[in-house]
């Protein structure tokens, strides 16, 4: 297991796939920066949802994940080196669960950093909302590598529906349309937010999913969507 988590972060730390992080990453920071250096600056109220809802929680974030996990199976199935792999004796989890950590160690730093860095500056080093965020989009890169994961052995279009489904479904429609929430990985990373802070969303506070229920569901996305991959590659015919 050791030996294929160091091969699967070799294969996810490609130049152009740090390139396109590296520019994602960016975006938050610089947003947090105008903020700080401005006078007239916008209300915390817009920097909840502007910063911390849409920007990170419903771009950045999970596209960062998409990138990164769909390759974590997909490049091996589209390379044809899957069949190696699952030749092996080793049990299917143990092919899963290295690649879903590879994924996530890829992922995570350059999310928490992009979090931490743009409110930091953007909310005057407050670390009630630093460690909110670190909490809550801890949770949604989890849950996104999970599923994402997961998308990548289910089909060989994984980028594109990831895509489709981040920006129609967790951009769009989540913010009008406030019953498909419950169907949100994003929502569910703001419920954590607003219960480590609940300064932050205050506005829309009877709209946001509580803390626990928030917990309980992300920690089953990541459970099942983990044994969903297992299932697939146990069951699948690889080329």
């Amino acid at each position: 297991m050791n030996s294929l988590y160091v091969i699967s972060l070799r294969q996810l730390t490609g130049r152009p796939r740090l390139l396109i992080i590296a520019l994602l990453t960016a975006i938050p920071i610089l947003m947090g920066f105008i903020v700080s250096i401005t006078d007239d600056g916008p209300s915390l109220s817009d920097l909840d949802n502007d910063l911390i809802a849409l920007l990170i929680g419903a771009a950045v974030l999970p596209i960062i994940t998409l990138t990164v996990s769909t390759a974590a199976l997909g490049n091996d199935l589209e390379d044809r080196t899957l069949s190696n792999l699952t030749l092996t004796p080793a049990a299917r989890w143990e092919l899963i669960l290295p690649k879903l950590a590879a994924a996530i160690t890829v992922a995570t730093p350059p999310i928490m950093l992009s979090a931490i860095v743009s409110t930091a500056l953007a909310y005057e080093g407050d670390s009630q909302v630093i460690a909110s965020v670190i909490i809550g989009f801890g949770l949604a890169i989890l849950a996104y590598s999970a599923v994402f994961l997961w998308l990548g052995l289910a089909t060989g279009r994984a980028l594109g529906y990831g895509l489709m489904y981040i920006f129609l479904w967790e951009f769009l429609f989540t913010g009008f349309v406030s019953g498909v929430r419950f169907l949100s990985i994003r929502a569910y990373a703001i419920g954590v937010i607003r219960g480590v802070d609940d300064d932050r969303f205050a506005e829309d506070a009877n709209l946001v999913i509580s803390m626990p229920v928030s917990i309980v569901v992300l920690i089953a996305i990541i459970v099942v969507f983990t044994g969903l991959a297992i299932r697939r590659l146990r069951t699948m015919d690889v080329p």
